[in-house]
Formats: structure tokens, C-alpha cells, sequence
């Protein structure tokens, strides 16, 4: 039916930098912070500065996914995500110049190319994804965040144990977005440049929407294809909901419990561990850099199985049993954490075996699971509200981390983690249901939010 495997896994790939870009960014910061806190003259309040580092990405990352809407109303797919490196280019660009409040400025940008190309990315690829090939293009997009994450931290080896001020290793890693920005751009404009057949039929030009399926289907479908093109289109024009209807009857009841669900997996500290683990592994490994930069590796792979295993696993039950189970699974590893980081002589082993094994329980359970259930639960614009929910409860973790660990110790936080795992079981329990957005509206997020 469709004319190349191969073709449509080069597009994808070539639009999911966005999610190694997305990976990238919350990750390239963990390895440096020695680094960054010597060359940009952080020396005082140091962990208030390097939360605030975490927080000001995941606010950006917030402020892009709410203005996504905005951004298609005005350019296609292909120009938005063309727009999205020249601002990725700058975010980071800003952030060589070596200076502090550039530092912040350029994360703040950064930020906010991360959400939108959270949100964007997947609207390109569902649109140009044949349905008999959405699962293996989807796990492109989904593999290459972790991919991202893990390009940073294997740079992040080569970081020095003692930093020095004479030190410019650190805008290697600074720099490396720049080439995944520029990269995919480049191949925007010199082979993949015609929009998917459904963004060009929503704006009434057949022309090119024929030309988009030509590029996709052999000739004998395109006649075909082109009638379902049509009735995408009917289809999608028929939702007209605002921002104003989510606050209203059973969209407002689904929305607060997706983003409750959203707080509840962040405040049981994934992104503690992962914007951290660096100096959570130093405390284990007294101080080595090269030993906690080498078990950095592990997360992005085990964020990848988990994933992987979810598939497996996610309608074996309830979505309220699954996520409680996910939810309770954490806390049993997260409170033996709390102890054995607490005790005067730590099992180091068994606590990295522990961090590694929490790091796959949220990957297989809560973690990706939660932007499965995400559209099932609310609309479009629901989807924007509950994910920058998320990432402003990202942010808010990321600030007080290294501040609670500084005032009290890393088990006081598993502690804390773990009280907070409970809290999200009992209402899980107690009040969470996955009633499904209304039926008209049951169409894939990433395809009609473009009329909303």
C-alpha cells in the first residue's frame, strides 16, 4: 500500500531529533553541574541556582505545550518544526556565551522548544504514518527521547573529575543541539518538504494533499487515501471546544484527575533521579564522577525496556489497578531507599541495584503509560492543560531536590517520595476513572488539535 518502509522510517527519524533534542535537554545539564557551577561562577546558594537551572527548562517546556495550539493556527507541521530549530539553535547558542543570566535566558528557550516539540512531533508523524506502520514509526519517536538522553550522558563521560575555570569542554556539550536543530532542518528543506496530506486537505488545498499521498502510497491507493483524506477532514472540523468547556461536567472531572495523576507520577521523584543522578551516585560512589557518569548510561536503557515491557502489560488490567500497582511498586523500592541511604555504612551496590530498579518500575508502569491514557481521558486542549501540569510538577521537583537534600539528607527525599507514593495510591483508588472523552472527540490528539 505504501510505496517504502524505509523512506517513511528516514521522515520519522528526521522529525523525531525532536524527541532527541527533548531527551537531550533534560539530561546534558546532570553530568556538568561541577562544571557549570565553577565557569559560571555559582558559589553561593549553590543548590537553590542549580534547581533552579532544572525548574526554569520544565517552565519553558509548560509555556510550549500551551502555545502549540497557536503556532499550527498559522504555519503547517513542516514550517512550525522548521521554526522550532532556528529557536532551538538560539536557546542553546545564548547559552555558550558563558554568561549566567544567558545561561538561564537560553534554558528558558530551550524550555520551551522542548515542549512544543513534545506536543508538535507527534502530530508530524501520526499524520504521515500509515496505520499498518503507526507502531513501528511510533516507537522511532518514543526511542529517541531516551536516545537523546543517553547522548548526553555519554558526554557527559568525558567531563573532568576536578573542573577548572580554564576548562571549555562543557560547550561541546552545550553545543551539540545546535547540529540536531540544524541537522533535521536541513533535511526539512532538501527532502522532506511537503506537509502531510491531512494538513494540506484542512486547508483546502487538494493540489498538494495529492501530491503529499503520491509521496507516501503507490499509485493504485491514492484515490483512496484521498477519500479518507476527506473525511479526516469532516470529521476533525466537527470539534470546536475551547479552553472554556474544560472546566465544565465530566471534561473537568477528567481533567483534574489526568493531572493529578501527572503530579502523583512526578512527585514520586523520577526526574529527581534523572536531572540528579549524578550527584546522587557521587554520594554512593564518594565522589567518583567517572564511576556515577558510567551508571548515568543505565537510565536512558532502562527507560527504553521499560517502555518496551509496558506494551505488555498496560491492558492486562484496569488502568486504575495499573497504575496503583505502578504507584505502590515504587514506593516498596523507594522506602528501602530511604533506609539504606540513611545508614552511616551504605550497601552501595544494593542502593544502585534499588535506583536502577525504581527507574524500570516507573517505566514500565506510570511513566509512558500515563501519555497513553492521557488522550483516551481528555480532549485536545485537555492534552495541553494536563502536560504543562506535568511539566510545571517537573519544575517544582527539580527546584527543591537539591535543596531538600542540602537541608536534610537524600533519605529524608526517598522519605518523602515514598509518603507522597502512598497519598497517590489511596486516591487512585479512591477516585480515579478513565471515562472516555466524549465519543465525537475520540480521534487521535495529534491529528485534530490543528482545528481546536
Amino acid at each position: 500500500m505504501y510505496k517504502s518502509a524505509t523512506l517513511l522510517k528516514q521522515l520519522v527519524a528526521n522529525a523525531s531529533l525532536g524527541f532527541v533534542y527533548f531527551g537531550y535537554s533534560v539530561g546534558y545539564l546532570n553530568p556538568a553541574l561541577q562544571t557549570v557551577d565553577l565557569v559560571f561562577g555559582i558559589t553561593e546558594n549553590v543548590d537553590y541556582y542549580n534547581g533552579l537551572l532544572s525548574a526554569i527548562l520544565t517552565i519553558g517546556a509548560a509555556v510550549g505545550v500551551l502555545i502549540m495550539p497557536n503556532l499550527l493556527q498559522y504555519f503547517s507541521r513542516r514550517q512550525s518544526l522548521i521554526i522550532l530549530d532556528c529557536f532551538g539553535i538560539l536557546g542553546y547558542g545564548v547559552q555558550l556565551v558563558g554568561v549566567w543570566k544567558f545561561l538561564v535566558i537560553g534554558r528558558f528557550i530551550a524550555g520551551v522548544v522542548l515542549g512544543l516539540n513534545s506536543a508538535l512531533v507527534p502530530v508530524y508523524v501520526n499524520e504521515f504514518s500509515p496505520s499498518e506502520l503507526q507502531g513501528v514509526l511510533g516507537s522511532i519517536m518514543t526511542m529517541s527521547g531516551s536516545f537523546g538522553l543517553f547522548i548526553s550522558f555519554t558526554i557527559g563521560l568525558w567531563y573532568k573529575q576536578t573542573p577548572t575555570l580554564d576548562d571549555q569542554f562543557w560547550r561541546v556539550g552545550f553545543a551539540f543541539p545546535l547540529l540536531i536543530c540544524a541537522y533535521r532542518t536541513y533535511n526539512l528543506i532538501k527532502y522532506f518538504n511537503l506537509d502531510s496530506p491531512d494538513y494540506y486537505m484542512s486547508k483546502n488545498d487538494e493540489t498538494n494533499a495529492i501530491e503529499s499521498i503520491k509521496f507516501i502510497y503507490q499509485e493504485q491507493y491514492i484515490s483512496d487515501i484521498l477519500k479518507q483524506t476527506k473525511q479526516n477532514k469532516k470529521q476533525n472540523a466537527s470539534s470546536t471546544e475551547s479552553y472554556k468547556d474544560l472546566f465544565q461536567g465530566r471534561l473537568f472531572r477528567n481533567l483534574i484527575r489526568i493531572s493529578l495523576l501527572a503530579c502523583i507520577g512526578q512527585l514520586l521523584g523520577i526526574n529527581a533521579v534523572i536531572f540528579y543522578s549524578t550527584q546522587i551516585f557521587n554520594k554512593i560512589t564518594n565522589n567518583d564522577v567517572q564511576k556515577s557518569n558510567i551508571l548515568n548510561l543505565f537510565i536512558p536503557l532502562l527507560g527504553i525496556l521499560g517502555a518496551y515491557l509496558m506494551g505488555f502489560v498496560l491492558n492486562k488490567m484496569s488502568r486504575k489497578n495499573f497504575f496503583s500497582l505502578g504507584a505502590l511498586a515504587c514506593v516498596l523500592v523507594e522506602f528501602p531507599l530511604g533506609y539504606m541511604t540513611s545508614l552511616q555504612e551504605q550497601p552501595a551496590i544494593l542502593i544502585v541495584l534499588f535506583i536502577f530498579l525504581f527507574i524500570l518500575l516507573f517505566c514500565i508502569t506510570i511513566g509512558p503509560a500515563f501519555w497513553v491514557v492521557l488522550p483516551e481521558m481528555v480532549s485536545p486542549k485537555g492534552v495541553c492543560l494536563a502536560t504543562s501540569v506535568n511539566w510545571v510538577a517537573t519544575a517544582i521537583v527539580g527546584q527543591f531536590f537539591p535543596i531538600l537534600v542540602s537541608s536534610f539528607s537524600i533519605s529524608a527525599c526517598f522519605y518523602i517520595f515514598s509518603f507522597s507514593g502512598i497519598l497517590g495510591v489511596i486516591y487512585l483508588q479512591y477516585d480515579f476513572n478513565t471515562d472516555s472523552k466524549n465519543a465525537d472527540t475520540q480521534q487521535s490528539t495529534e491529528l485534530i488539535i490543528l482545528n481546536q
